[in-house]
């Protein structure tokens, strides 16, 4: 019973968590479409380990997928995709943060992995 005393104020601090705040827009917004990867000899290649494909329903991954159900733009430079994660471990929802630079030429992609900076590829 002691237990529950010293958990309790900390059961509730969760429960004050704000949710995040809901997607305004049903899908990925234009300027963060195309291919992108961590280099134009990438793109050349046309298969690198950073790549990937943003599309207005889904955002694809050598390794994962998410199938997109709403976006919340945060500012004229950044992104938050929710949607149906899809991985080899297996799926359930997910989101992700996609934030551009360099004039909207560089792609950065927040999903708790490494950062790296992608460059849009031509076509």
């Amino acid at each position: 019973m002691r237990m529950m005393g010293v958990l309790a104020p900390l059961i509730l601090l969760a429960a004050c968590d704000e949710p995040p705040p809901a997607a305004t827009l049903m899908e990925t917004p234009a300027q963060y479409l195309g291919v992108w990867e961590a280099s134009l000899a990438d793109c050349e290649a046309g298969s690198g380990p950073s790549r990937v494909e943003v599309a207005a329903d889904e955002l694809v991954f050598p390794d994962s997928r998410l199938a997109v159900t709403g976006a919340l733009p945060d500012g004229d430079m950044a992104v938050r995709v929710d949607g149906e994660l899809t991985t080899t471990m297996g799926g359930g929802p997910g989101s992700i943060r996609l934030e551009l630079s360099d004039g909207g030429r560089t792609l950065m992609v927040v999903n708790g992995s490494t950062l790296v900076p992608r460059v849009k590829c031509p076509g």
